[in-house]
């Protein structure tokens, strides 16, 4: 009899260590598990923030592009509006001579001529018209590069040539008048939805009205 429970003894150890050690394994590969879930969501935490700063950066950088296109559309307008007033003036000028009441103040008339055309030649109203368009249209492809790139498909080393590029086309523009800067920024923010932007500063309507001649 004493034999007999001995073994019921034994029997009811074994099955008590052997269910002790299968809830240590059913422990411990909960706990790995539950590791490998806080650590996978570290990293996607950590991805997702690399994801939105790589982001940011395409978004400064796309504003800063559309800023310049903008800058440089606005130099071409005021340079061709120039070059064309100069033209029509000259040759408003030289009909007038065929008349007989100018004929009289034919020096006067020819030094009109001559100024205008020594402005023209001085400040190459054409020359830096077609300057200021190549930049804006440079300015306008590389944004229709960066717009191409999906959010999940820009990588780091995009966002860091995207910037080099920026600067490559700043080093071949000439120098900016810094009132018309603003108010190509302040236009850029109103565009992208920004009504009345409190990060821009909108320059006085003086500054504004001889934004293309002082900075």
């Amino acid at each position: 009899m004493d034999s007999m429970e001995q073994r019921i003894a034994d029997d009811v150890v074994a099955l008590a260590k052997s269910i002790a050690e299968a809830i240590a394994g059913e422990i411990a590969v909960a706990t790995t598990k539950s590791a490998a879930v806080a650590g996978a969501t570290e990293d996607e935490k950590a991805e997702a923030e690399a994801r939105n700063a790589r982001w940011a950066k395409r978004c400064e950088t796309l504003n800063k592009v559309y800023v310049t296109a903008r800058y440089h559309r606005r130099r071409q307008r005021f340079f061709d509006i120039l070059d064309k007033v100069t033209k029509a003036a000259t040759v408003l000028l030289g009909a007038s001579l065929a008349g007989e009441t100018l004929k009289a103040h034919l020096p006067l008339v020819a030094s009109g001529i001559a100024g205008l055309g020594l402005l023209s030649l001085v400040f190459g109203y054409g020359d830096r018209k077609q300057v200021h368009k190549e930049l804006g249209e440079t300015a306008l492809l590389f944004a229709a590069k960066i717009e191409g790139i999906p959010f999940d498909n820009v990588t780091a080393s995009q966002a860091a040539e995207w910037i080099a590029e920026r600067v490559r086309i700043d080093s071949k523009e000439p120098p900016a008048l810094k009132s018309l800067v603003l108010m190509c920024e302040y236009d850029q923010a109103v565009a992208e939805g920004h009504s009345n932007p409190a990060h821009i500063q909108r320059p006085s309507w003086p500054r504004r009205v001889f934004a293309d001649f002082l900075s």
